[in-house]
């Protein structure tokens, strides 16, 4: 499952408003789906790499997961407590 989440202001371009921590977690992702298919594809493969490599694949997962939700609350919460801090005259 992916989740968006809101996009920031990278200090470096190449990361396209993501967070290099963001970006290598993607770049793992997709490294141990691509590892995953071709193992699958093997006819070779003994169930053991099998199923190794899907244990890799779900705590990378895990971790893209984690991150997301953990920033996104962070993300949202940033300036939802603006409004408390607010004096109000009548």
């Amino acid at each position: 499952m992916v989740k968006s989440t809101t996009k920031i202001t990278p200090l470096d371009p190449a990361f396209h408003g993501e967070s290099n921590y963001e970006v290598g977690l993607e770049d793992l992702l997709t490294e141990k789906r691509n590892l995953l298919a071709k193992i699958e594809a093997d006819p070779q493969a003994t169930r053991e790499t099998l199923q190794s490599a899907r244990e890799e694949l779900q705590i990378i997962e895990g971790l893209w997961e984690n991150y997301h939700i953990g920033m996104n609350v962070f993300r949202n919460a940033k300036g939802g407590r603006d409004g408390i801090r607010e004096v109000k005259t009548d």
